[in-house]
């Protein structure tokens, strides 16, 4: 690994240089990054500005004032790349992942005439119309013209991503050390990690799958380490049950798909079942601590929190008020949730996008990504781990709802990869010897 990243060290060196120029230079990150990408576009490095997009999403979720700038960075980018994309010749069939969710979109632009927040909400349907655009877009470019250099730097990217926060750890604890208990690394708190954690793994697990030659056992082993050692550190629930969700999906699935498939549909359904006799088991492993047995049965705040929002879902039941509505309510009655102790959000993707967009947008929305899985599915059955993960992960984190997190992107790139035919060697070698023959 170290040798690969000595081999493009001034591509990363180029990252590096993008988030010191934020942290130092303050408004001229502004115009620097902009200027530059288009530079890197004209180099065809698209696998830079991909990188180095992720890099900037995983930063404008920290909470740290020195990464602030990453925040107001980030849409640019999305533009300056959309403009990139958008005037560069491609195939039509780049664009049949956001087909499915055009539905969504219409729905979605509709409710923003109920929203309070009417030129937030367009900036966030812009956003995630964008995001289904163009990654989907610029990942088939990298597999079609740069496979192995694409895969490879994707997986290093975010191991470096984890391994600083660990670096930290010991270097300067404080750094990543969320209310002065918890593990942050690099994003926002622990949770993020925890999200961060689940799709890193899935990702790499992925790709390691069907491309297991780009790294060597040993430094598959370090990678699946550090995973393992941020999630634990971290002590999120959410990322730790959707990881090991995940790994027993994959292994089972791995060994007999229809066997594997009963079981995760089984988990998921028994899921309320689980989690109600969750405590005693906890108890009876002896890891009240870790798991903050104290905050398990009211979930942090968080069933409070839910109440709160399905009392508004009842107001406002098939239509909603567009993107950023849920976040604008909580913050109204942020007050409220402070007593609980609370941070004041639902915590769930499909209750937040019900609420912002109703029941006819949650619909259309869930149409558009079970479309895509089922792609990804008829070539990879496997990819039944992810989806089951996905809604246990879903359902008590509402990463899903916003476009602009380092989360969101992650899940469009694993679909991406796997609902597309270059993706896989063995496809890509039948469909060479067919046109030999």
């Amino acid at each position: 690994m170290i040798q690969n990243l000595l081999y493009e060290k001034n591509n990363y060196l180029t990252l590096l240089f993008w988030v010191a120029l934020g942290v130092f230079t303050g408004p001229l990150v502004y115009a620097a990054v902009p200027l530059h990408m288009i530079i890197i576009k004209k180099k065809g490095e698209w696998l830079w500005l991909l990188l180095g997009f992720w890099l900037i999403l995983t930063l404008s979720d920290s909470r740290q004032g020195m990464f602030s700038f990453a925040q107001s960075l980030k849409p640019i980018m999305l533009l300056i790349m959309a403009y990139l994309y958008i005037t560069f010749p491609k195939e039509r069939e780049e664009f049949k992942f956001v087909r499915p969710f055009i539905p969504f979109f219409i729905v979605a632009f509709l409710v923003i005439f109920n929203s309070p927040v009417q030129a937030s909400a367009f900036q966030r349907t812009i956003s995630y119309l964008l995001l289904l655009i163009i990654i989907p877009g610029i990942i088939n470019l990298l597999l079609t013209y740069e496979r192995e250099r694409f895969l490879y730097h994707l997986l290093l990217t975010g191991v470096v991503i984890l391994g600083t926060g660990l670096a930290l750890q010991i270097i300067m604890p404080g750094f990543v050390t969320f209310g002065g208990e918890r593990f942050s690394g690099l994003l926002g708190n622990p949770n993020a990690i925890g999200i961060f954690g689940f799709l890193f793994t899935a990702l790499f697990t992925i790709i390691n799958q069907y491309h297991s030659h780009l790294f060597s056992k040993k430094e598959t082993i370090v990678i699946y380490s550090i995973l393992a050692i941020s999630l634990i550190f971290a002590g999120s629930r959410g990322g730790i049950f959707s990881a090991l969700l995940f790994v027993v999906g994959w292994f089972l699935l791995k060994h007999n798909a229809v066997i594997g498939f009963i079981a995760l549909a089984l988990i998921i359904i028994s899921y309320q079942a689980v989690s109600a006799n969750v405590v005693n088991i906890i108890v009876s492993l002896g890891l009240e601590e870790y798991f903050r047995l104290e905050t398990f049965e009211t979930g942090s705040g968080r069933i409070a929190a839910r109440d709160f929002g399905w009392q508004h879902i009842q107001q406002q039941y098939w239509w909603g008020k567009g993107f950023g509505y849920t976040e604008y309510l909580f913050s109204r009655n942020q007050g409220y949730f402070t007593q609980l102790g609370h941070q004041g959000n639902l915590h769930n993707s499909f209750l937040t996008i019900w609420l912002d967009m109703g029941l006819a947008g949650l619909v259309a929305f869930c149409f558009g990504w079970l479309v895509n899985f089922i792609k990804g599915i008829r070539i990879s059955p496997l990819l039944w781990a992810l989806m089951f993960s996905l809604i246990l992960s879903a359902s008590v984190e509402s990463w899903m709802a916003a476009s602009l997190n380092p989360f969101t992107i992650m899940l469009v790139i694993i679909l991406s990869l796997m609902s597309n035919p270059r993706f896989y060697p063995e496809i890509n070698q039948n469909q060479e010897e067919m046109q030999n023959q």
